[in-house]
This record gives C-alpha cells, structure tokens and sequence, in this order.
C-alpha cells in the first residue's frame, strides 16, 4: 500500500486555519492562532504587513480600521503603536485586549510537526519587498525556524520571488483569484478560457518563478483536471477559502494537498471523521 502521510487533524487533506481559528476567534491574532492548534488544525495561515520601523506585523489589512476602528496605515505606525490597538473587540466582547502580534510571536507557537502558512503582504514597491525579505529573514533566523514549519506565500509574484531566492530552503507558494473572463463579442467564454488567469498561465509563472507550489481562489476552475494539471507540473496545490464541507470532500477526492478553511473545528469534524 502507499504511504499516506498521517496528519494531527486525522483528515486526508491538510487542514490550514485562516488567519487562525478566524470563524470563532479574532483573526490574526495569537487568541485565533493558538485556538487552531488546539482545536487540531495542520497549519495556520497568517498575514503579514511591515510596520514604519522595519517589523513584520500580524494584519490583514493596510490599515487599522476595520479590526481596530483607527484610521491609520499599518505602514505609517511603529510596531509599538500598533501593539496599543485592540484587534479582538471587533468580533466579541471577550476578546477585548487581543493586540496586533508581530511575526516571531506567532513563529513561536508552532508545534511539532505543523506548519505556518506566511502570506506576504506588500504592494509592487520594490524597495518594501527588500525590506519584507530583510525582516523576515531575521525573524526566521532569530526564531530558529526550520523550512518544514513555514511556506511563504504571495499574491505578489515579484515579492514571493525575492523572499524565495533570499530563503531558497523554504516552500514558496503563488497565491491567485481566479474569476470569470467576460464573453467576448459574441457573448461567448471558451470552457478553457472562462477563468483569469487560467491554470495553465498560473503554472508557467510558478514553474518559471521556481515557485514550489500554487494556492488558488476557491471556484469551479478548480477541477480534476486542473489539480492533476498542477501536480503533472510538479506544484503542490492548495486552495482558499473553503467553508463548505461538500467543496472540501471533492477536493480533498481530487488530490489537493491543502485546504484553507475559516472553520477548522468543523472541517476537522467532518473530514476527520469519515478518514476514519
């Protein structure tokens, strides 16, 4: 028989917990990281953006205001400042005082045998991604962060090939939206022209980018056949955001290696238990 990778979620498919356990918790912060771990989850996907004074600040968004109702640009504040909001109150009262992490604290979280998902946040500003890389390199030295514990991932191409070339031992993945292409004159769409950019244009900017892997937007292009297109391509495949236990059964049958989802305690519950 094959070998099959056993899991901690006990699921067929790795479980990544968006921006932590963010359906029950405040997201991206250390309350929703480590409720993912607890709750079981295989990875936490968390979101980086880089404060005034060079740090890697754990936040969605460009600004504070709608997790922390202040008007302020992440990148306008030192991580001192942004440390003082609270991001928790947003979502429920008894989260009020969850503050803005900064990556090594989530960095220090991470359990044996289970991975952090980093997505880099930057814009097409070649002088940040130095910066982003600069930071995260130190980040990642200074908590001794071995490459199995963390894939870097990226909507920004140009950044995730910077960070890729400067920390070559660490799994690097294109994150990509997919949507629909508009008819063209004649009110026609193709069936392999329908989506923007296609599997085929996202594999060639991955392969050329040496990229180790594609996370793409959770629609219908997302077939069989497209997922067996990225691993005949050598790519590792993962998907976002998947809250539907239905979605995640078919493509966990499909072959998809990592399943981002806002709901892992459900999604755990659900796949886990019909794996066993």
């Amino acid at each position: 028989m094959p070998h099959q990778t056993v899991r901690p979620s006990g699921c067929p498919i790795e479980i990544v917990a968006h921006r932590g356990a963010s359906i029950e918790a405040p997201e991206n912060t250390l309350a929703s990281v480590e409720l993912a771990w607890q709750i079981g989850a295989d990875a936490v996907e968390i979101d980086v953006q880089l404060s005034r004074d060079g740090h890697l600040a754990v936040i969605h968004d460009a600004t504070l205001k709608r997790t922390a109702g202040v008007d302020s640009k992440v990148c306008d504040l030192d991580m001192s400042e942004l440390r003082a909001a609270d991001v928790g109150s947003w979502k429920a009262d008894k989260w009020r005082g969850e503050t803005i992490a900064e990556l090594p604290q989530v960095l220090a979280t991470i359990p044996t045998g289970r991975r952090l998902f980093v997505e880099l946040k930057g814009g097409d500003d070649l002088a940040t991604h130095s910066a982003i890389v600069s930071a995260l390199q130190r980040d990642l030295a200074e908590g001794n962060r071995s490459p199995t514990s963390v894939v870097l991932i990226s909507f920004y191409p140009a950044l995730l090939r910077s960070a890729k070339q400067a920390l070559p031992d660490f799994e690097a993945f294109l994150v990509v939206e997919q949507t629909q292409a508009l008819p063209d004159a004649d009110h026609r769409v193709s069936g392999t022209d329908q989506w923007e950019p296609s599997i085929d244009e996202i594999i060639d900017v991955a392969q050329s980018s040496k990229f180790d892997g594609v996370d793409l937007s959770n629609t219908a292009a997302l077939t069989d056949d497209a997922i067996n297109s990225i691993h005949q391509a050598n790519l590792k495949s993962c998907v976002w955001t998947v809250n539907s236990v239905d979605d995640a059964r078919r493509l966990a049958r499909a072959g998809l290696v990592s399943l981002t989802t806002d709901d892992p305690r459900a999604m755990i519950a659900a796949l886990g238990a019909s794996a066993r």
